[in-house]
């Protein structure tokens, strides 16, 4: 069983808007911004030195405040590049998944959304209407195919060793969230990366870090096609790498 949920909004603008990042990712700040004076008890206070953190709901659902965003329970899905100026009546989507336990949750970010649609964006009360919200809940995922590679949308920071550090990344993903109730087992099959290289510039600044988008994009070829394996859903659910919840390590699955 998969213990993880997704809710898409497509929304329209009302005017238009020019966003200094992507409008994923400063949705996604702006959301976690509102999030921490609706349910920090200590607001000014750092997360990891709070006497609250261990029962804070903030302090689970933004990893510390972003402390350790390698573990985020949240995700936010974006492509590589992304425009920042939308023109009034212009629709986007906005893709937001919680990872197990986390989901219980979700009902805050779909208030924080409502609200923000109310009252406006930003400082600027930027105007939108939500116009279609969908929670997609899955509890399987299929795995009677037969993969001959994997493209890398999204940078990811190696080249080698890959599915061992995603197995072991996901294993605390599992502990920390109660994803799965399966084990998840490593996949040992030879393969090739006919990676790039790829660097964007401008960093993205979320928490206290500020995030250098910089890795490995292509294709993984299998050496011989392999079965589809539980650690591949999850991969293909979650993303590869440790950015994974802004959007990292973005994967297609080639049969």
């Amino acid at each position: 069983m998969v213990n993880i949920k997704t809710i898409n909004y497509r929304i329209r603008f009302l005017q238009d808007i020019s966003f200094k990042e992507s409008p994923e990712i400063a949705f996604f700040k702006a959301i976690y911004r509102r999030l921490k004076n609706i349910i920090c008890i200590k607001s000014n206070e750092d997360c990891k030195i709070c006497s609250h953190r261990p029962k804070c709901l903030y302090s689970y659902l933004s990893a510390e405040d972003f402390q350790h965003i390698s573990s985020m329970p949240v995700i936010i899905k974006r492509p590589l590049f992304t425009k920042k100026t939308i023109q009034a009546d212009e629709l986007i989507d906005l893709k937001i998944t919680f990872l197990g336990d986390a989901a219980k949750h979700m009902d805050f970010f779909n208030y924080i959304l409502k609200e923000f649609e109310v009252r406006g964006l930003f400082r600027e009360r930027y105007k939108f209407i939500i116009v279609n919200r969908k929670i997609e809940e899955l509890d399987k995922v299929n795995k009677e195919s037969q993969i001959s590679s994997i493209k890398i949308l999204t940078p990811i920071e190696r080249k080698d060793q890959i599915f061992t550090a995603e197995k072991e990344k996901l294993d605390k993903l599992n502990e920390l969230y109660h994803i799965t109730d399966k084990p998840i087992e490593s996949i040992e099959t030879p393969y090739d990366f006919h990676a790039v290289r790829f660097k964007i510039n401008n960093p993205i600044y979320i928490g206290a870090n500020k995030l250098i988008q910089e890795g490995y994009v292509g294709t993984i070829k299998f050496v011989e096609p392999i079965t589809k394996t539980y650690l591949l859903d999850l991969i293909s659910l979650i993303g590869a790498g440790q950015l994974y919840s802004i959007g990292g390590g973005a994967t297609k699955v080639i049969y």
